[in-house]
């Protein structure tokens, strides 16, 4: 048997299809009885979709567009207007600083030109001061170089810088009651001259000027700071300038203070000696008319000199030497017809007091109207004060005899004398020799007879002598 038909030819199985999947898609759609069927292919399913959406999503934008568009619109309108407004205002703020800088200098200007202007004027105070000063001291008879000298400032112009004026540091010595040199002067006004017409302005922005920074103007304050410094060398050679007429006015007040001193010394020696003397100083007033003032050849109107004793401390030292000079002045003109010098030039000896004593001649108690002064016969005497000879003749028991009137009730009598030097009517110096010592008249030997008399009354001549021995050992 063969093997074909041992197997029998059987036919071959097949596995069951698969129903077909459909290429479309179908959409039913009933409505009552009435049913549709709508066949969709996948890529129109596919592209609807995708567009719905995307048309949703257009028409939401759209919307939201129209909605917020005119907000957006606004609100970048507002935020622009916004920007623009800070910087307007900080342009503004950066004008108006400049514009404050700029008044500024302009005052600190005005400033330089005041405070140059008071230099100049107190200067020229400062000169009328040391004039009045020498003539002070001329009228209360100090020498101007025994006191010390006054540094004077000198004022320059400087170099350094544009339209800048430095005051120079020198000091040129001067006597204390010179006036000041003149040099100063022209100087300082060279200095306000060129200060006067410069007026500072806002210097323009240079064009890469750095943009703003927000809320700072340091900018603007930086590019003013060179203007700034230029002023400073200015202000502090002022302020030098104004410590060195600081220093000239202290030594102007202390010169003023020691000739008051001085004066106030020498009349305290006068008027202790007039004290010593009995007698008072309104009664020694010089005469108003001499032959030495008709020789000075000296005048003009009164014009007492301003000076107001609650005013600045060189007025206050003006006043009180005012006072010491017209008192020195008094004196100093009083002293040559006070009878205060000695009647004979060496020591003598007192052979009788001023007093009640014994006559010599009658030896009866009498008055002794005078003192006796013993020196050898033939020597010199000399009035003891000026005045003008009123009797210069043979007296009766004065003998030779020479009375000199001084003035104001004062007179002085010398007697007993061998020579009369003098003729009545001549005018005398103190110290000129009016005779020679003798012994004429009631006397018992050389001696002189020294007589002061006031208003016609006899004094004690020994206290003229004894105050006036005491003021010439002071001066």
């Amino acid at each position: 048997m063969s093997l074909r038909e041992t197997f029998p030819k059987t036919a071959p199985k097949t596995a069951p299809l698969k129903p077909r999947l459909s290429s479309r898609y179908f959409l039913t759609l009933a409505r009552g009885d009435d049913i549709k069927c709508v066949a969709v292919r996948p890529w129109t399913l596919y592209f609807v979709g995708g567009i719905v959406p995307l048309v949703a999503v257009l028409t939401i934008g759209s919307a939201a567009y129209s909605i917020f568009h005119d907000r957006m619109l606004q609100a970048l309108m507002t935020r622009q207007a916004e920007m623009q407004a800070a910087y307007e205002d900080r342009l503004a703020a950066m004008r108006a600083h400049v514009d404050r800088m700029a008044s500024r200098q302009l005052l600190d200007q005005d400033s330089i030109e005041n405070r140059v202007h008071e230099l100049v004027a107190r200067q020229s105070q400062l000169e009328n001061r040391a004039v009045v000063v020498a003539n002070l001291a001329e009228s209360a008879g100090i020498e101007a170089s025994a006191t010390a000298s006054l540094p004077l400032p000198s004022i320059g112009r400087s170099t350094n810088g544009r339209n800048r004026q430095a005051v120079g540091g020198g000091f040129v010595q001067a006597p204390a009651f010179a006036p000041l040199e003149t040099r100063d002067a022209p100087a300082l006004q060279a200095l306000e001259r060129s200060i006067a017409p410069q007026k500072p302005r806002p210097e323009p922005i240079a064009e890469d000027t750095p943009p703003l920074r927000s809320g700072k103007t340091s900018d603007a304050s930086d590019t003013l700071r060179p203007s700034d410094r230029s002023a400073v060398p200015l202000a502090l050679h002022l302020a030098e300038i104004t410590a060195k007429l600081d220093r000239v006015e202290h030594l102007q007040i202390r010169s003023v203070g020691q000739i008051a001193s001085t004066a106030q010394r020498k009349t305290t020696q006068l008027r202790s000696a007039l004290t010593s003397a009995g007698v008072s100083l309104d009664r020694f007033a010089p005469p108003r008319k001499t032959a030495a003032n008709e020789s000075s050849a000296v005048g003009g109107p009164f014009v007492p000199l301003k000076a107001d004793g609650n005013g600045s401390p060189f007025e206050r030292e003006v006043t009180r030497l005012q006072d010491q000079i017209l008192l020195a002045e008094r004196l100093r003109q009083a002293l040559p017809y006070i009878p205060l010098r000695k009647p004979l030039a060496s020591v003598t000896d007192v052979t009788s007091n001023f007093g009640a004593r014994s006559d010599p001649f009658l030896g009866r108690a009498a008055m002794h109207t005078g003192v006796d002064l013993r020196q050898p016969y033939g020597a010199p005497v000399v009035a003891t004060a000026a005045g003008k000879v009123t009797n210069a003749t043979w007296t009766g028991g004065y003998g030779n005899m020479v009375e000199v009137d001084h003035g104001h009730g004062v007179t002085t009598r010398y007697a007993h004398m061998s020579a009369i030097l003098v003729s009545e009517g001549q005018q005398v110096a103190a110290g000129a020799v009016v005779g020679r010592l003798g012994s004429t008249g009631r006397s018992t030997g050389a001696h002189l007879h020294y007589e002061v008399r006031i208003d016609d009354e006899p004094v004690d001549p020994v206290r003229f002598l004894k105050a006036g021995a005491q003021f010439f050992a002071q001066r």
